[in-house]
């Protein structure tokens, strides 16, 4: 009787044992990828990372150097997938592309939809007003009547609604990465919270455009990563690997110089 229960209880346990690796099977996407000869990747459009061409229509940016970079050494081409941050995941997860090479902010929250590979740059969450406000603080816009705008699935939105409990936070769909910021410049908003470097960046090529820093602080300071299915954990690895390769032989910081300067 004790060999034959001990019998059944070692079955169990092989039959979990081969269940969890049966799951972990499925880690192929990085043949899948080697095998289709192409990388399907969503942008999500953000100066000076992704950006449309409005005379190409093609995707260029930080991001779209680094995936050809990544798709030359994968040997496949590039296929790129338009999405915006608040529909990227669900482009992914349901296999319209293969990863998401935005400026994604490495998240709690986001890391229990997705993995993220190694962290290539940073940046930082601050707040936009209009050039003739007068105000100097949070606590100044934070008041009955304000309006702030943020992008809707944004890593910032959560950031406003916690923030600001006395203003109404206005959330934006339009698919531009600066769209909060022309709700200032077209008086539809009091300010914005959005990406420090980003949106320095578009007001530098908008100069005409009215729109300031409320002050230099840097409500937080977040990691960016390229976002993976879940559970793809060797094309998460060899992702990072590349990654790795390209900081270590300084071709990343050429493609960052290149479009911070």
């Amino acid at each position: 009787m004790k060999r034959t229960m001990a019998a059944i209880g070692l079955a169990m346990l092989m039959g979990t044992v081969g269940t969890t690796t049966g799951a972990r099977a499925a880690d192929d996407l990085l043949k899948t990828i080697k095998d289709r000869g192409k990388v399907l990747v969503c942008d999500a459009e953000y100066a000076p990372w992704n950006v449309k061409n409005p005379a190409t229509n093609a995707w260029e940016g930080i991001d779209v150097d680094i995936v050809n970079l990544i798709a030359k050494e994968m040997k496949v081409e590039v296929v790129h997938v338009d999405a915006t941050f608040g529909t990227a995941i669900l482009s992914m997860t349901t296999q319209k592309c293969d990863f998401i090479a935005a400026p994604f902010y490495i998240s709690a929250a986001r890391a229990e939809q997705v993995s993220f590979t190694r962290p290539f740059a940073q940046d930082g969450i601050t707040t936009f007003v209009g050039e003739a406000s007068t105000a100097k603080s949070l606590d100044e816009l934070d008041q009955p009547g304000k309006i702030i705008a943020v992008r809707s699935g944004s890593y910032e939105e959560p950031i406003a609604k916690r923030l600001f409990k006395k203003a109404t936070v206005k959330t934006l769909t339009a698919d531009s990465g600066a769209i909060q910021l022309l709700e200032i410049a077209a008086g539809r908003a009091d300010g914005a919270l959005g990406a420090y470097y980003g949106n320095l960046n578009f007001l530098k090529q908008n100069a005409n455009m009215k729109v300031r820093l409320l002050n230099d602080t840097l409500l937080t300071k977040t990691s960016i990563a390229y976002a993976v299915p879940p559970r793809e954990y060797f094309f998460r690895d060899y992702l990072s690997t590349v990654i790795l390769t390209l900081e270590e032989n300084g071709k990343l910081k050429e493609i960052l110089d290149k479009w911070f300067h």
